[in-house]
């Protein structure tokens, strides 16, 4: 029997099968680096090779799509469900998926944006959002350059001392809120623009920082920092809303780790909370930057700081089971075996009372009981 004597929903459902995660999101544990180096596939035209011979994506739905009209049609829907884009190429971007009829089946939009884009107007983040009406919306970009989106002043005194190319903020939000239409004459900052109710942020890697003098006291060139110390009421309004925050770090100083902890007290809604230190397992990053800065690097400083941190993190988790809605802590570093029992037993420790630890190796703490001083949960819409 051939594929095209089934039924068109058959057909379909057989496509799901060839579906694969978001290449950005699977990714998005990592160092962020090397995402410019895979093309958008919004680009249909664009070659399977780099010049080089260096292979950039590898789409089985895109071989489908290219085996008749019919199968074209079905497969579409699918293949772009996760769309990447500049926003220099915004209208090209958008007359693409309108001519597909594509923009109602993006429910992921990477945005990497390498530099200012002030010249755009109406804003192109707002244009984007109001002709997709995607659910995940995540920017990529140097930290100055999120900085400028989002409306707030960059800490970049010592940003030369981390050499963060890139960070990521990552935006969720519920399927009627993607439809609420942004007004372009009277634009909002970018973090009340919608109704956020997740936000992922990595900020990269600080392990070049330690090979400074005093390297504790160097200012993180941080998003959440900037927002913290600018009391910005947009941001305020952004903590208020969120269910849900990732905060995903390599090596952050326990000073700049309580920093973040003060926006995330804010977040008195927050029902789960992710926190990553440690690199991934089996990545190079750390030997690569220490090879990077020429050995000049005592080993046990990353780790003392993170040591610290966790413990920060537990009292922050603490002030939001009486004070916030917090039900579920995910400690992500669980997975480096080196330091598990540490941070277990100390986090253990210091959460027993009100959390129950589901079991060696998960990483995730779950709320015993509610406080009585705690908020009342919000409805889910």
């Amino acid at each position: 029997m051939s594929l095209l004597s089934l039924p068109n929903e058959l057909i379909s459902r057989i496509i799901t099968y060839l579906d694969s995660p978001s290449p950005f999101d699977t990714t998005l544990l990592h160092k962020p680096i090397g995402w410019r180096n895979l093309k958008q596939p919004w680009q249909v035209d664009d070659p399977d090779e780099a010049p080089d011979g260096t292979l950039l994506w590898q789409d089985p739905l895109k071989q489908l799509s290219l085996t008749c009209r019919l199968v074209r049609s079905l497969a579409m829907p699918t293949r772009f469900k996760y769309a990447v884009l500049r926003p220099s190429h915004l209208t090209e971007f958008l007359a693409f998926l309108t001519s597909q009829d594509l923009n109602q089946h993006v429910s992921s939009l990477v945005a990497d944006v390498p530099g200012m884009c002030r010249s755009l107007h109406p804003a192109w983040w707002a244009r984007l959002l109001n002709e997709v009406p995607a659910t995940r919306f995540s920017l990529f970009g140097p930290p100055e350059v999120l900085a400028q989106i989002t409306g707030i002043e960059a800490l970049t005194a010592d940003a030369w001392a981390f050499d963060m190319a890139c960070q990521i903020l990552q935006f969720e939000q519920y399927p009627d809120d993607a439809r609420v239409k942004i007004n372009y004459d009277d634009l909002p900052n970018i973090l009340v623009a919608r109704r956020w109710r997740h936000l992922t942020f990595n900020e990269g890697s600080s392990l070049l920082a330690y090979t400074t003098y005093e390297f504790f006291l160097r200012r993180t060139p941080s998003l959440l920092t900037a927002l913290h110390f600018a009391n910005s009421a947009e941001a305020d309004m952004l903590f208020d809303n969120l269910l849900s925050f990732e905060y995903i770090a390599i090596f952050p100083f326990y000073n700049h780790v309580a920093e973040i902890l003060m926006c995330i007290r804010k977040m008195l809604k927050l029902k789960r909370l992710m926190i990553k230190l440690c690199p991934e397992p089996g990545t190079t990053v750390l030997q690569d930057e220490i090879e990077q800065a020429g050995g000049h690097l005592d080993i046990n400083d990353p780790w003392n700081e993170c040591e610290t941190s966790w413990m920060l993190i537990a009292h922050s988790v603490v002030f939001l089971t009486e004070q916030g809605s917090l039900a579920e802590l995910q400690m992500d570093d669980v997975k480096v075996e080196a330091v598990r029992h540490t941070l277990e037993t100390g986090l253990n420790a210091r959460l027993q009372e009100w959390w129950t630890y589901q079991g060696e190796g998960s990483g995730l703490w779950q709320r015993k009981s509610r406080s009585p001083h705690a908020l009342v949960e919000p409805p889910e819409p």
